[in-house]
């Protein structure tokens, strides 16, 4: 398909034109990856990493990316190998291997045996083991501790204790870093095992594609003859009933053969709207573990080993400065510090707390200067909506009652620390089931619909304020 035209093979004195053409077919076959890319990727982050860089070789199943110096290469090649490759694949067809080279380097003959390639694992074709996800980095606290505990003692005996084990949190807290660790750790001290990392969205993907080209054994027997299947993300099987019959019976055909089964999710299994019953017992069956916002001394932790690991001169002031600001997401701490690093390079200054103030305010999280409760948000939708605090805890389904209930629910569930149950209990001893269909209701509205997010934002801002 981007190799219309173009010969294959070449000899010494044609040598030249035929970099030439794959340098120009590189540069259209990028062109296609970073559109992409844009879409998915912070605009500052797209700015400072992806901006300089180019891809100077592609034969349709080996892509080069020059980036201009070392610090580039290790960032891109860490922060974002599995989206690079996953977009390169999407618009190849077919597996792709990335290498980068730096500045000046000579990368686009691939006979040079010093570029080391970045490619899937032979059996996971989905998603590779990133080697900076290990045991040893991740920084341990209060807030993941039985988790860390039992992924460890996973990765040294896989099956043999927890399984399924159920890993859940909220976004960017460590559990793609845990799965991780256990995949990385089994493949250094079991080689031979057969272990795949892979999200709930390419499993879709992959069960879809195997239904249209009338794969589904060649599917079947990839994750059914697995030693160890470590899935992100398990939220996303929701309303998928074709996929989620799928997954029960892979689940099936792996525990039933001692098999280790790790399960990632943003929420745990009884959260999960409709899941199939079936699946959620049996998630429920094994070891649940959850793992929350660090706390100040975690974060700061977090911040002085990543600033060991490259290298960075930062002063305990502003390390302090960082973890008190940004507080519920590990990627944002670990970004802090990317961005702060990047900014100082560039214009040759040291890092200092105004350069963080200047340069990261995207990155901080919101104060809050008053504990917001139950009431103060019945208080703000009923005014919003224009109907009465005790209708929104009334037994009414009316459509007038129904909607800015949902709303109240859902604010609950965002901006205090209440259980679904309490929220139920607050709302006319409502049950919990209907308080995470309230959730999920709101959060569809969000996607797409820019009255409700305005909606949504007016309330909070007004409860903040």
């Amino acid at each position: 398909m981007f190799l219309t035209g173009i010969r294959r093979t070449h000899s010494a004195e044609n040598n030249d034109s035929f970099f030439k053409d794959y340098t120009m077919v590189a540069s259209e076959f990028w062109s296609l990856i970073l559109r992409d890319l844009q879409g998915q990727i912070n605009p500052q982050s797209y700015s400072i990493w992806f901006s300089s860089a180019e891809a100077v070789y592609f034969d349709g199943s080996s892509l080069t990316i020059k980036v201009p110096d070392e610090t580039a290469k290790r960032h891109i090649s860490s922060m974002y190998t599995s989206l690079l490759l996953s977009t390169a694949e999407r618009h190849a067809g077919k597996s792709v291997s990335i290498s980068f080279t730096v500045g000046n380097e000579t990368a686009v003959d691939h006979r040079e045996p010093e570029i080391k390639h970045i490619h899937r694992d032979e059996h996971a074709q989905g998603f590779t083991f990133n080697p900076k996800y290990t045991f040893d980095n991740f920084v341990v606290g209060a807030n993941n501790q039985l988790a860390y505990a039992a992924a460890l003692s996973i990765s040294k005996a896989p099956a043999k204790l927890y399984n399924p084990f159920f890993l859940y949190g909220e976004s960017g807290l460590g559990k793609t870093h845990l799965l991780q660790a256990i995949g990385n750790e089994i493949k250094k001290e079991k080689p031979y095992l057969n272990v795949i990392y892979t999200s709930s969205e390419q499993f879709i993907s992959e069960f879809i594609a195997s239904i249209a080209n009338k794969t589904q054994h060649s599917f079947k027997i990839k994750y059914r003859k697995v030693d160890v299947l470590l899935i992100d993300d398990i939220q996303n099987l929701k309303d998928k009933e074709e996929t989620q019959t799928e997954f029960f019976y892979t689940f099936e055909d792996l525990k039933n053969n001692s098999k280790q089964i790790v399960i990632s999710s943003d929420r745990p299994p009884k959260e999960i709207a409709n899941l199939a019953d079936r699946l959620r017992t049996r998630f429920e069956a094994g070891l649940q573990a959850d793992i929350k916002a660090p706390n100040i001394e975690t974060r700061e932790a977090i911040l002085r080993k990543k600033a060991t690991e490259d290298n960075i001169q930062i002063e305990d002031d502003i390390i302090n400065y960082l973890a008190k600001r940004i507080k519920s997401n590990i990627r944002k701490l670990e970004s802090a510090l990317t961005n702060l690093q990047a900014v100082s390079q560039t214009f040759k200054v040291p890092i200092t707390i105004d350069l963080a103030k200047q340069h990261l305010k995207h990155l901080f999280d919101e104060e809050v200067n008053k504990t917001i409760t139950v009431n103060d948000i019945m208080s703000k939708v009923s005014s919003k909506y224009k109907v009465s605090v005790e209708s929104l805890q009334s037994k009414s389904r009316h459509a007038s009652i129904v909607q800015p209930r949902f709303v109240a629910m859902y604010l609950c569930r965002q901006l205090t620390n209440i259980t679904m149950k309490e929220i139920g209990k607050e709302f006319g001893n409502r049950d919990h089931s209907t308080v995470i269909n309230a959730c999920n209701k709101i959060e569809d509205d969000l996607k797409d619909d820019e009255s409700m997010k305005d909606i949504i934002n007016e309330i909070i801002s007004d409860l903040k304020s």
